[in-house]
């Protein structure tokens, strides 16, 4: 089974949700409980997509966007292509939108593999649902140029590593917090909103690849003489 297989069948099962969120939540943070909160009613309805794409090492990698400074919201942070809900879409809809506006992808070349847990971000008041698709490695990217400043990918190997986690103390608002995050880019770390919704995939992946290599070793004490 490749990972791929592993990732569409870990997507159809439960979620870990908030449990894989509060990982990349500052537990010192003021608003830290208010982070893992169910979205209110008046939230921004939102979403993104969390764009894979296949390697020729088996390998699969993700797509994270650097936003421009200029953006009134998180700028200048990675994220995952996505934004606000328009009348009329679902969220499957506006994520495979929002990654054609932003990095030029269009939507035919995205297979949809399943969603991730809905996630509450106080700061801009988002309630986001993540969308994961496969997507079909473009020729070039064509960057939105009012809202990314750069696109690059990180292999999911590099992201499964534990060590490639780093805690370092942060000054938010007006507090020092320990800030869980990853430093997959040169000049910008990677946590808050991404992050969680980042490590929920990496968690399902986990179980799911245990759990696959947990099968085959039964199969093969099985065939053993």
């Amino acid at each position: 089974m490749t990972r791929l297989d592993i990732i569409r069948t870990a997507l159809a099962g439960p979620l870990p949700g908030v449990r894989a969120h509060a990982h990349f939540v500052p537990s010192d943070m003021p608003d830290a409980a208010k982070r893992l909160q169910k979205a209110p009613d008046d939230a921004r309805r939102s979403a993104v997509l969390v764009p894979l794409l296949l390697r020729d090492d088996d390998d699969v990698d993700v797509l994270l966007t650097v936003r421009t400074t200029t953006l009134r919201s998180h700028g200048g942070q990675i994220s995952f292509p996505g934004g606000r809900i328009d009348q009329g879409e679902d969220v499957t809809t506006t994520a495979l939108r929002e990654l054609d506006e932003e990095t030029g992808i269009p939507a035919h070349d995205v297979a949809i593999l399943g969603n991730l847990s809905p996630i509450w971000v106080p700061p801009s008041n988002s309630a986001i649902t993540p969308i994961v698709g496969l997507v079909r490695t473009p020729a070039q990217y064509v960057p939105s140029e009012a809202e990314v400043e750069e696109i690059f990918t990180v292999p999911l190997s590099v992201l499964l590593d534990d060590a490639s986690v780093h805690v370092a103390p942060w000054t938010l608002y007006d507090r020092t917090v320990q800030v869980r995050h990853w430093r997959v880019h040169p000049r910008v770390p990677l946590w808050g909103a991404t992050a969680m919704i980042l490590n929920e995939l990496l968690e399902v992946i986990r179980a799911a690849e245990h759990a696959a290599a947990g099968h085959a070793t039964i199969n093969d004490e099985s065939a053993m003489p």
